[in-house]
């Protein structure tokens, strides 16, 4: 159903049927409020928009209560709850737990439909692709599921197939999340601040992404680049005669999950050099590439003999740029020696370049921060709810954290419950300080020297030869008078104001005076017509110019300024 009799909602929205389910959904789940507040209350079905059971909403938590409004709505609000679980500078810390807890198992398609799916997005029949297709999933998630293979070779493989009309769903609700989002930004001021548009595009674009395995498959292969001679790290091959956008096949991985302890030690492993060697892993990605895993929890690492680990789902990756790693390892350097002005200095180097905060009260903030968090024994540290409470003041500063950074922040927090499951005496702030500080010393060595020397020097000649043209261009644009020089002054408002006050009040006294002078002469020469003996143009010039007088000095006494 189209939406031409509904234009509060907007002309991208496709199908009416589901806005008014996802409203309905919020609804019974206690957001009525909300949806009254962007004024989508003539869009709620009363049926299908009662609570739930009010004694069981009395009991659950707010933030509860979203959780499970998202698990109900499907794929896309399960995803978008994931994703918003990393961004602490929009939710409080209740919510952020709430939406860790987003279940991603759903039922499994049925297999016939997936076997089409399979074979239109392959082209081919199953029983031509593959030797032998176990027609039972491994896992069945919220955008995919996975069924093991053998291939004609004989090798062991996975196959990740998106599911059916996923993409289209998924387009139907991202474009209620925009509209949404719209409403939000110009109805609710607390909510304007965080541009709730930019925000629900930026979330549109990652999701999309993590549906797109054409772009899976090149992330593992950009892994493997980075990280392709660790030693304790085993990367998937992937098979692109086997892969489309909706279809990744790869190698079938044999290992446990991490959480797993026992089976880890069945396997032969040490769980605290497992932990280790996963922490030194995603560290390694983070600081010395910038290229890492963003989501390093149980479901996607493998435990394998020999303490080695594997990452076996590569949708959702950071990436941070050598600028951003450097001076990320700079905040985490001096927050731990203590130095909150440096601190300071490192968040606004990492924050939006046109902002800027109260120096002196981010200061005070980053100071009770670090009170709060290192005048404690180092084992009780932790990093995530550290990181996630740096995020939190930065925010309350007004200043805005790029969100690669804040996807860094999420995958430093699950790695570390990870590693926890693993070592509960695992210390990730120790782990951390040997790469920080590699970060901060790589800037210093001779080849980033060089490096940087080499592109200053390349930015200045390209300058150099350039700038001859340029001129030349200007020259000739003057000469033709197409150049123009526009001045833009500030703050002259006041004195531009009192100028033109001046100069008006000045034509008007000349007018006046003019006016005098020539009711005057026309008195003194007896110019008729006359009134009584008295020339009419004459008196008409004096009552005038008495009028213009009173009005003038009328206009002087009001500003009370003579």
């Amino acid at each position: 159903m189209k939406l031409e009799s509904a234009p509060l909602v907007g002309p991208r929205i496709r199908s009416l049927k589901r806005y008014r389910e996802i409203l309905a959904t919020f609804s019974r789940y206690g957001f009525s409020e909300l949806l009254y507040s962007l004024d989508l209350n003539r869009f709620l079905d009363p049926v299908r928009s009662k609570p739930v059971d009010p004694d069981e909403l009395s009991r659950r938590s707010r933030p509860e209560r979203l959780r499970l409004a998202l698990q109900e709505l499907g794929s896309t609000f399960i995803k978008l709850g994931q994703l918003l679980a990393s961004r602490p500078d929009l939710l409080p810390l209740d919510y952020i737990e709430e939406l860790h807890k987003l279940e991603d198992e759903v039922p499994a398609e049925p297999f016939d439909l997936i076997e089409q799916q399979l074979e239109a997005e392959l082209g081919r029949p199953v029983a031509e692709l593959f030797a032998d297709f176990q027609r039972k999933p491994l896992a069945a998630g919220s955008i995919a599921q996975i069924h093991r293979a053998t291939l004609s070779s004989g090798e062991q493989v996975v196959i990740k197939i998106r599911r059916p009309r996923l993409r289209q769903r998924m387009e139907v609700d991202l474009e209620i999340v925009e509209n949404l989002a719209a409403l939000a930004e110009e109805h609710l001021d607390s909510w304007a601040v965080h541009k709730p548009s930019r925000l629900a595009a930026q979330l549109k674009d990652k999701l999309l992404r993590e549906t797109d395995f054409v772009m899976e498959m090149a992330n593992i292969d950009r892994f493997r680049h980075h990280m392709g001679n660790a030693e304790m790290l085993v990367i998937p091959h992937t098979y692109p005669e086997l892969s489309s956008p909706g279809v990744l096949t790869m190698d079938f991985i044999d290992g446990v999950k991490p959480t797993r302890v026992e089976d880890v030690v069945k396997l032969g492993c040490e769980p605290k050099q497992v932990a280790e060697n996963l922490a030194n892993l995603v560290m390694g990605q983070i600081f010395a590439h910038g290229f890492f895993h963003a989501d390093p929890h149980a479901g996607n690492v493998m435990v394998l003999e020999d303490n080695r680990i594997a990452f076996i789902d590569f949708g959702l990756m950071g990436s941070l740029g050598r600028d951003v790693r450097e001076n990320f390892a700079d905040l985490l350097y001096a927050i731990a020696i203590r130095d909150e002005r440096s601190a300071v200095r490192a968040l606004i180097r990492l924050t939006d370049p046109d902002q800027r905060p109260d120096r002196q009260a981010l200061e005070v903030d980053v100071a009770d921060f670090m009170t709060l968090h290192f005048y404690r024994p180092i084992k009780h540290m932790r990093i995530g709810r550290l990181l996630h409470d740096l995020v939190e003041k930065t925010t309350r500063h007004g200043l805005s954290i790029p969100m690669e950074l804040l996807i860094l922040v999420k995958a430093v927090a699950t790695l570390e419950s990870l590693v926890r499951v693993l070592d509960p005496e695992f210390n990730l702030v120790e782990e951390m300080r040997g790469h920080v500080a590699g970060a901060r010393l790589g800037r210093y060595r001779p080849a980033r020297l060089f490096e940087t020397v080499r592109e200053s020097g390349a930015g200045l000649f390209s300058i150099l030869r350039d700038l001859p043209a340029e001129v030349q261009h200007f020259l000739r644009s003057l000469e033709k008078g197409r150049a123009r020089i526009a001045l833009e002054h500030h703050g002259l408002g006041p004195l531009t104001r009192t100028l033109d006050q001046v100069s008006n009040r000045i034509a008007f006294a000349i007018v006046l005076a003019a006016l005098i002078v020539g009711s005057s002469l026309i008195m003194h020469a007896g110019i008729p017509p006359h009134w009584h003996g008295i020339p009419v143009i004459g008196l008409a010039g004096f009552v005038i110019a008495g009028l213009m007088g009173m009005w003038l000095l009328y206009s002087i006494l009001r500003h009370g300024r003579m």
